[in-house]
């Protein structure tokens, strides 16, 4: 493992927007529907409400995020191992809660959820920063409210996702993702930077403070929203039994399974490059530990121009669109891994954050397009697991082959799966194995 540096979580993700009503039955297809302008989902009042919301929450989990991982990195003497256990602690919940909180997605008014877990959150700050004012903090204790934020995201991230899907008409889909996706790589970039001077002017406890309090922001704002949504009322039965019925649905929307699939392959041995990034400006690159922070904020921009190139297509991505954009992934990492010249260096993970962001924004958008709203929730669910959920097994599996053959071996057969994985999926689409995408049966009233 790195310095600590971890991939954004599932709540960094872009919300995703959803159906109007007069689109039940749709005058032209939902699926390849043409888009002319790309920040049109900014015309919707409850989007832009939505929007503020979460970029107040991404600035304060940024600055929540690298005060909790210097913190760490000052109390262990920038222990690997400690770091790592906070990466994968912070990870882990997203697989053990999201498919569960999609199931609640479905069945409680998201609105009220997103407020629930954000409150949870705010608490949750507010006693790290009241731990640290203490001088209580201890490996041991970042690491339980590591967990704990974790959690809360996992169940934060398919309510927020399927949440802005409901602030827009179907028609503005693409558009909202992508510049939910930018916007959220803007507070990559915004954050940190932020969140330096307050690690030097009035310390962590201070930093995790704010945190809370832009929570408390993000609250106020969302508390005049208001969200059309279709809750999954007809369907009865336990929490397993909706969550099996969300597998089945997935199923029997193409390429439903296969985005899932290759989403999960892509974070396993694609995502988890960024925790390399320390070792890459130092041992490949020859530069000081610091000078990586330029190559994070090379991948964000990356990742911005990305996102929005989403916004800018005229037809809906299908699954051949990411596939080919895991192999734009792939071919750029394998240089990347590869390069020992700074500036071609800042190019090639500029170019990598481009392709990353363009693949789960496409991905993201394929799937909400495809999906009922009553069973929005789940799909989510099973996006996040697919997404984040999965990250912890990428670093593991980074971080030892870096340890013992070098970062950019790790970096350059982690690209390599990708690219093949590409392939195999470009070809089995262009075979038909996938069949016609299907447009969801239901849209929300409004």
């Amino acid at each position: 493992m790195s310095d600590g540096l971890m991939p954004p979580l599932a709540e960094d993700e872009a919300g995703l927007p959803g159906p109007s009503i007069g689109e039940s039955i749709p005058h032209e297809p939902l699926i390849g529907r043409e888009r002319r302008r790309p920040f049109r989902a900014f015309n919707n009042h409850e989007f832009r409400l939505l929007f503020a919301a979460y970029a107040i929450g991404d600035i304060g989990f940024w600055i929540s995020h690298i005060s909790l991982q210097s913190e760490m990195s000052r109390i262990t003497h920038t222990s690997s191992l400690w770091l790592g256990i906070l990466f994968f602690t912070t990870f882990i919940p997203m697989l053990l809660f999201a498919p569960i909180a999609g199931v609640i997605a479905d069945r409680v008014d998201r609105k009220k959820m997103l407020i629930v877990t954000r409150g949870a959150v705010g608490l949750i700050a507010t006693a790290l920063g009241l731990v640290v004012f203490a001088n209580l903090e201890s490996p041991e204790v970042l690491v339980i409210f590591g967990f704990l934020m974790g959690t809360m995201f996992a169940f934060m991230a398919p309510a927020q996702q399927a949440a802005t899907a409901n602030s827009v008409p179907t028609s503005d889909l693409t558009s909202a993702i992508s510049i939910q996706s930018a916007g959220n790589n803007l507070a990559r970039i915004g954050g940190p930077g932020l969140a330096v001077p307050i690690l030097v002017l009035w310390g962590p406890g201070w930093a995790f403070i704010i945190y809370a309090i832009s929570n408390l922001l993000m609250l106020l704002t969302l508390l005049p929203i208001h969200l059309s949504s279709h809750l999954s009322t007809s369907e009865t039965g336990s929490t397993w039994h909706r969550w099996k019925q969300g597998l089945i649905y997935a199923r029997s929307r193409p390429p439903a399974v296969a985005a899932l699939v290759l989403m999960g392959i892509f974070s396993i041995f694609g995502a988890a490059h960024v925790a390399l990034l320390p070792v890459f400006s130092t041992d490949v690159l020859g530069h000081s530990r610091d000078d990586f922070t330029i190559l994070v904020i090379a991948s964000g921009v990356g990742a911005v121009v990305g996102a929005l190139a989403t916004g800018f297509r005229r037809t809906t991505p299908t699954l051949g669109t990411a596939s080919g954009w895991v192999a734009g992934f792939g071919v750029t990492g394998i240089m990347f891994a590869f390069s020992t010249t700074w500036d071609l260096s800042i190019f090639l993970i500029a170019m990598m954050g481009f392709c990353y962001f363009s693949v789960t924004t496409s991905l993201n958008t394929l799937l909400q397009h495809i999906s009922d709203d009553e069973k929005r929730g789940r799909i989510m669910g099973l996006f996040a697991v697919a997404w984040a959920g999965l990250i912890p097994f990428g670093g593991i599996w980074m971080g030892a082959v870096a340890s013992a053959a070098g970062a950019p071996l790790a970096l350059g057969i982690g690209a390599g799966v990708c690219l093949t994985c590409a392939g195999f999926f470009i070809l089995r689409e262009r075979s038909g194995v996938y069949g016609e995408l299907v447009p969801p049966l239901t849209d929300p009233p409004r």
